[in-house]
Formats: C-alpha cells, structure tokens, sequence
C-alpha cells in the first residue's frame, strides 16, 4: 500500500480535479481510516465500516451469481452519491452532492487510478 502522504497527496489534488466533491476517505481493508477529509463534520470511520460491510455483501452476491468479487459502485442517495472503489490493499470513497452527478465518472476513474498506486 502507498504510503498515507501519497494518498493524502492524491486525494487533495481530487478535490480540485472534481470542485463537487464533498468528501474523500481512504481506508484499509479492515475499515481503519488512513486519510478522510470531508467539508463537514462526518463520522470517517463509521462511513468506512459501513462502506466495507456493503463491499463484503456486495462480493457475496457476485460469488454467488458466478461473477466474482466487488470492484466498484456509485450509490444513488437521496440527497447526493457514494462512491466506492476497492483494491488489494485499500478502499477509496468519494462524496458528492446532487450537483456532483455529471463528475460521477470521473471521481471513479480517479478513486481506480489513485487505488493502483
């Protein structure tokens, strides 16, 4: 896994990429936070754990419909959008508010390049 300040570094340089973003975590595989910054106040470490139990879930419907383990999803929510990206070593998460719909694709490419560092 790169080291935080690399992804640190990364993350930062997404929030000017996407101005619409409204938080990035970075976990490990075991949901302990390594970087979050959000624009307000939000619990990192819940939204992580929470992020990991739904990838976990998320593999089990792939494993058991024949087509393998999670990779990424966009979450449709009422007042905005998750984004989740999975690799061997960590769990990159991007927020977004509902202005944040036409950068959706672009915070997962990104999220994927940053998690092959």
């Amino acid at each position: 896994m790169a080291d935080k300040k690399v992804i640190e570094e990364k993350l930062s340089e997404l929030f000017d990429i996407v101005p619409e973003t409204e938080g990035l975590i970075a976990s490990d595989l075991k949901g302990e936070v390594i970087i979050g910054q959000t624009i307000t106040d939000m619990d990192h470490s819940a939204i992580a754990k929470t992020c990991l139990a739904l990838i976990k879930d998320s593999s089990n419907v792939g494993k058991n419909i024949g087509k393998g383990a999670f990779k990424t999803a966009t979450i449709d929510l009422e007042s905005g959008y998750a984004v989740i990206v999975k690799s061997d070593a960590i769990i990159l998460i991007a927020l977004a508010g509902l202005d944040g719909k036409a950068s959706l694709s672009l915070l997962k490419r990104n999220l994927i390049s940053i998690s092959k560092i």
